[in-house]
């Protein structure tokens, strides 16, 4: 037998086994997603009526899950009342609830029901716009001198090992101090070595940024089960990206890389307005009717 004949004969052997590069990488991607967890978060929405007049257009914007992310994907939405649902450039959900009258000192109880996938892995793509994940921010200040001094001490040969020694660093170094109203910032957290998991995250970013290592915060919740979720619940952390795909860093809890599936993203910081809700963490409420979550 010569040489063609033996690997013609090897190729027909392997049949379907033998890929292609590219759906060889196709393949490697979907067994990624094939360690899903499916989650629901249930939320209960109370707005009211403070004043003795009626109130006309009020309308409350809130983030729900993100609707597709490199670890989640939004699923069934249910809402106790009619709704509207948008996503703006960085792929929110946002909820629109109006409601045209109000009686007086009325109280209306809204209810949502939201199942989300969440992927053990992220999903690797290319960061088409690295720049935007670079640069300083309000209340990530990657260019302060102090900021850019702590990052050259801790930079390492690689990208990954340089986010790491940044979760090292702000685990060993910023002490937790319970939830804090205000946000603060990373050069706060620096200078006072001190503050809540926004703090931290705000840190972790502006570290990584300084560093040329793209970097976000990320809000919204932690989960293990299914869950009724509470406003006390909502946590920030930290993306870096590295190795083709936005990786968790939360020095606050101390998780590292894992575990991606109890992390459900509502929203990505940015200091500037990109939809409804503005700078708003988590809601905004055009009107004057009071809102607990």
């Amino acid at each position: 037998m010569n040489r063609r004949s033996y690997l013609k004969l090897c190729a027909a052997a392997l049949g379907d086994l033998a890929l292609s590069p590219l759906s060889f990488a196709q393949s490697q991607e979907a067994q990624l997603h094939t360690a899903t967890i499916h989650r629901q978060l249930r939320f209960t929405i109370s707005l009211t009526n403070p004043y003795s007049e009626e109130l006309p257009d009020q309308t409350l914007w809130l983030y729900i899950p993100a609707v597709e992310t490199p670890t989640q994907k939004l699923g069934n939405l249910k809402v106790s009342m009619d709704y509207h649902l948008s996503s703006d450039v960085l792929g929110h959900g946002i909820l629109k609830l109006s409601f045209p009258q109000v009686a007086p000192l009325a109280t209306k109880i809204v209810t949502l029901i939201v199942d989300v996938a969440l992927y053990s892995e992220p999903t690797r793509a290319p960061l088409l716009n690295v720049q935007e994940w670079l640069g300083s921010e309000l209340y990530i200040e990657t260019g302060d001198e102090r900021i850019k001094l702590l990052a050259a001490e801790l930079k390492r040969s690689t990208a990954r090992d340089t986010s790491l020694a940044i979760y090292d660093w702000i685990k060993q170094h910023l002490q937790y101090a319970g939830y804090v109203a205000d946000d603060l910032g990373a050069l706060s957290a620096l200078i006072q070595r001190r503050g809540d998991c926004t703090e931290y995250a705000y840190l972790a970013v502006a570290l990584a940024r300084a560093n040329d290592i793209p970097a976000r915060m990320v809000g919204g919740y932690v989960i293990d089960r299914n869950i009724e979720v509470w406003a006390e619940d909502y946590h920030n952390w930290a993306e870096v990206y590295f190795e083709g795909a936005w990786r968790l860093l939360d020095a606050q809890k101390e998780h590292w890389l894992t575990p991606t599936e109890q992390y459900v993203a509502f929203r990505y910081y940015r200091d500037k307005v990109i939809n409804q809700i503005g700078l708003a963490h988590r809601y905004k409420m055009k009107g004057l009717m009071q809102v607990r979550f």
